[in-house]
């Protein structure tokens, strides 16, 4: 697997919730790329960010198992990946992803995670396909990277 241009050096780029998902669930075709993806932030190639849409779907579906240890150890394991720190949405995330929902019609969550992309360091990583057509940012498809 080869770093793509855009987020090798990049200083907050955002890690979409399916990349978490995919990492903790030991996915069969993606987790190793996930798991390449957080030894390369590791290894200072880019710095990440977690948003607060992420900290939010990253829990449904433990809690909703009534899973509460698992739930646990996500927030756990999210706060102790090297490089990949949390982030707020401010005011202008949310005017921003308002915008963006109205220039391309995607899902308000997934406007949000542009929106921060924006703000941070300007690329998303994510296996959302649909994601693509954003012109505003560069997005990082995990199927690029095999």
């Amino acid at each position: 697997m080869k770093l793509p241009p855009s987020l090798k050096g990049c200083r907050g780029a955002v890690v979409d919730t399916m990349v978490l998902i995919y990492l903790f669930e030991n996915h069969p075709r993606w987790s190793p790329v996930c798991e390449w993806l957080m030894e390369r932030a590791e290894a200072s190639d880019y710095t990440g960010v977690i948003t607060p849409v992420t900290a939010a779907e990253i829990l449904v579906k433990p809690i909703r198992a009534g899973r509460s240890d698992l739930a646990d150890r996500y927030r756990l394991a999210i706060g102790s990946i090297p490089n990949i720190h949390p982030c707020e949405f401010t005011w202008k995330t949310g005017g921003m992803a308002g915008a963006l929902r109205a220039k391309y019609g995607l899902p308000l969550p997934d406007m949000f995670q542009a929106a921060c992309a924006m703000e941070h360091g300007g690329v998303l990583i994510t296996n959302d396909s649909a994601l693509k057509k954003l012109s505003d940012i560069q997005v990082v498809l995990l199927e690029a990277l095999t």
